[in-house]
Order: structure tokens, then C-alpha cells, then sequence
């Protein structure tokens, strides 16, 4: 439509659409500082033009869409880096929780306990008939199997704590997953009424990045709005539904599990997955050699004590020093600590012998461990040492993935992220847009008055 209503429609519409620009932009200044919003933008397309006989003359413009300025491709990396920091910081935890444990180096560690084990047979073979010696022998050995017990309970428990840490992870991942999956459907009805939801995709990416920290999952968009989520090859969430989880013991094992389902899912990152090899892997790998340490000094302690004698008439002999097969079951033999003579020090009956306690004290410096490697205190010092480097490791990694996350975190935030000043300029174009036409009214009204006047006169 050409002449004065044309013109007329031309303002109008430019009125409309500086409007909505004004919309637009006072609602990314409002969030500039909201978590996880992503700056919009107005789209404005010019209308069709009309023929006037001799050519096409513009019709002004319209507001076409507002979309978020988002990089998927940074998005999708930043869900696949979350896990595996948390998974590393997950680790750190734990394995700092295991080194406090153990507590070593210092002069109530395990590590004090054994040494004043073996040094005690030393101290017995210079005074083999003197009973305060032979005492201290069993208290010593009483207070190393404490020791083990101790460290064997503390690892228990922690593995008691994970299986809760786990169950408290999955809570929040169903309900994540649920939130997620509610958004996608309002988002698909919103868009498919031809409303923008920009700002409940945004909700929705906050969640998935949530989701992201917690397991390993796989993010792709279903083109219709919704979201198809894989969690360990396993769909969790998408258009048709989604599925819940639960944690729980199979066997010794920490397992993660559909709910009313034996389908056990494969979580090797995020806080979850952290959880579940903390609980399947690294404590047991601790626990595993515990027991073997405490086994070796049971078999070799007994296999030279039950050949020695110990004081009376006749001199007893055959007895073993040490009770217990493991870390958890390692003790003095109860018969020894009721009868202190039943302790050999000899190796032929005489009192005087210190034959056996001397090879008791040697066996800490035999290489009965790792193939015949290492000695029984360097095995522990071994293990204590790992503790620490695998702490360090973690560190390591979650350094290294931390600052590649802030990385793309700061290239999101490049595009994604409000400016103000640049928001500010924005600003003052629509507003002056804005004015120029309602200018563009008046002009069209002077117009028409001087028609008026025209026909009137």
C-alpha cells in the first residue's frame, strides 16, 4: 500500500520492531549477571515491497525472531570435560581421606608398629628368659594387628560412605533427569506455538551441565525441541520418556542400576564414576595389599616360631606365633599371650638360645615381597608412597582439566555472555531508531493536515 497509509504502515511497524529491540536488549542488561543465561539477539527482516506502477517501493520491516548467541560445539565440550574433572576431584577426596587414614610417616602409623614388632624379637634375643621381653613382644604384636584392624575398618567404612555418596549422586541425577526431560516437552510445545523459549533452553543447558559433572553422559538434540541423553550406552532421556537409577551392592561391588531392572550401566567419570571405581577398584587395591602383607608376616612369623622353644620342662614347641589369615583376622596367638613361655626364642630348647628370636627379627629385612623384591617394611613404605603419588596424580588432573574447562568457559563467555557497553549501544541505536520513527508519524500527520487544508480551501 503506497501514499500517506503506507507510510503510516512503514512507522508502525519500524515502531514495533525498535520496540521489541528495546524488549530484547533491556532483558540481556537484566541478566547480565544471571548464571547460565545466553545473550539474545533480535533478527529484523525488511517486509515485501509493493509495486507503485513504477518499481518496488519498501514496505519498512518486522521483527523475524530473538535466538540465543550459543556454540553448541563449545557446550558439548564443556559436557564432555566435567566428568572427567570430577571424576579427579572425586579421587582427590577419597585418596585424601586414605592417606589421613593411614597417617604415615609418623610414631603411631602401622608402619612405627611393625618396625617396634621386629625390633622387639632383637631386644628378646640379647634377654631370651627375661619375661618383661617377652611381654613386649606380645604387646607389640598385639598393638600391630590393632593397627591392620584399624586401617581395615577405617577403609571399610569408607566404602560404607560411598555406597550413601552414591545413592545421594543418583538422587540428584533422576532428578536432573526429570527436569530435563519436563523442559524439553515445554520447550517443544512453546516453539511449536511459535513462541521463543530461549530462556528455558538456557534452564535446560544449566541442568545438563549439572548432569554433566555427576556421569558420563552423551548429549544430542532431537531437532524437535527435545533432548536424546546416553549415559554408558544407555538411553537415560529423550522425546519417549526417561529412565530413573539406583545404586546398590552386587556382591562387594558397587553397582549402578535402572530402576526395576537388573541393567547395570557403565559409569566411568563424573562424581558418580569417581564413587564407583573409589569403591570398586582403588580401596579394595589397598585392601588387597594389606592382606598380603599381613598374610606373609603370618606364614613366615609361624613358619620359623612353630621350630623353636620356648621356657619349661620339657621346653614347648609347635606352636604358632601369630593367629589370623588376613589384615582384618592378623593377632597374637591367644595361647601365647595367656603363657609368655610358650614364646621361642630358642632353637634347641636351652634357655640361653636366642636363635629363633634373632631369625624373627630378620625376617624385616628378607625380600619376601613383590616376587621376593621387597622387604616387608619398604612393601609398606611402598604403599604409603603410592597413596601419595596417586593423590598427587589426581591433583595433576584436575588441575590440567580445570583449566582447560575455564578455557572454553571463557570462550562461551566471549559469545554467550552480555556486554554491557556493548548491550548500551544497542540501546541507543533501537532508541533512536525508535524516535526516527515516531518522526516519520508526525511527518506522515503534518502531511495529511496539509491535504486537509488543501481540500478545504
Amino acid at each position: 500500500m503506497g501514499g500517506l497509509n503506507g507510510i503510516l504502515d512503514v512507522a508502525k511497524r519500524a515502531l514495533t520492531a525498535q520496540r521489541v529491540g528495546i524488549d530484547v536488549t533491556g532483558h540481556n542488561i537484566a541478566n547480565a549477571s544471571t548464571p547460565g543465561y545466553t545473550r539474545e539477539k533480535l533478527t529484523l527482516t525488511p517486509t515485501p515491497p509493493v509495486n507503485e506502477g513504477f518499481g518496488y517501493v519498501g514496505t519498512g520491516v518486522e521483527a523475524q525472531s530473538v535466538t540465543r548467541i550459543r556454540e553448541s560445539f563449545i557446550d558439548q565440550q564443556i559436557w564432555n570435560t566435567n566428568p572427567s574433572l570430577s571424576k579427579s576431584t572425586e579421587q582427590q577426596d577419597v585418596l585424601g581421606q586414605i592417606e589421613s587414614t593411614f597417617n604415615e610417616p609418623s610414631d603411631s602409623g602401622l608402619g612405627s608398629m611393625i618396625n617396634s614388632f621386629f625390633s622387639s624379637f632383637q631386644n628378646l634375643s640379647l634377654h631370651p628368659e627375661d619375661s618383661s621381653y617377652r611381654n613386649t613382644v606380645v604387646q607389640d604384636a598385639t598393638t600391630m594387628s590393632a593397627g591392620f584392624h584399624q586401617l581395615c575398618s577405617s577403609l571399610d567404612q569408607l566404602k560404607s560412605d560411598l555406597v550413601l555418596d552414591a545413592q545421594s549422586k543418583v538422587d540428584q541425577i533422576n532428578s536432573l533427569v526429570k527436569e530435563i526431560h519436563d523442559d524439553g516437552k515445554q520447550i517443544t510445545a512453546m516453539e511449536a506455538g511459535g513462541l521463543d523459549a530461549n530462556d528455558m533452553r538456557d534452564a535446560r543447558d544449566s541442568k545438563i551441565e549439572d548432569l554433566s559433572k555427576l556421569a558420563n553422559i552423551k548429549v544430542s538434540d532431537d531437532g524437535q525441541g527435545g533432548t536424546l541423553i546416553t549415559l554408558g550406552n544407555f538411553f537415560i532421556e529423550s522425546k519417549a520418556g526417561y529412565s530413573q537409577l539406583q545404586a546398590g551392592l552386587s556382591g562387594s561391588d558397587l553397582q549402578i542400576t535402572v530402576q526395576g531392572t537388573s541393567s547395570a550401566i557403565d559409569v566411568s567419570s563424573g562424581e558418580l564414576g569417581g564413587i564407583v571405581e573409589n569403591h570398586n577398584t582403588l580401596i579394595p587395591g589397598y585392601q588387597s595389599k594389606l592382606d598380603d602383607l599381613a598374610s606373609t608376616m603370618i606364614t613366615t612369623m609361624n613358619g620359623i616360631h612353630s621350630t623353636g622353644y620356648g621356657l619349661g620342662t620339657p621346653p614347648p614347641t609347635g606352636n604358632n606365633l601369630l593367629a589370623g589369615t588376613d589384615a582384618r583376622s592378623i593377632n597374637i596367638n591367644p595361647a601365647i599371650s595367656g603363657d609368655l613361655n610358650l614364646l621361642a626364642a630358642s632353637s634347641d630348647g636351652s634357655p640361653g638360645n636366642n636363635s629363633v628370636a634373632l631369625a624373627l627379627s630378620n625376617v624385616s629385612s628378607q625380600e619376601l615381597m613383590n616376587g621376593n623384591s621387597t622387604s616387608i617394611p619398604q612393601y609398606y613404605s611402598n604403599l604409603v608412597s603410592d597413596i601419595g603419588a596417586t593423590v598427587q596424580s589426581a591433583k595433576n588432573t584436575a588441575t590440567s582439566q580445570n583449566l582447560v574447562l575455564q578455557q572454553l568457559t571463557n570462550q562461551r563467555e566471549g559469545i554467550s555472555g552480555v556486554s554491557i557497553d556493548e548491550e548500551m549501544i544497542q540501546l541507543l541505536k533501537f532508541q533512536n531508531g525508535y524516535g526516527a520513527a515516531a518522526k516519520l508519524v508526525t511527518t506522515a500527520n503534518q502531511m495529511y493536515q496539509a491535504l486537509i487544508a488543501m481540500v478545504g480551501s
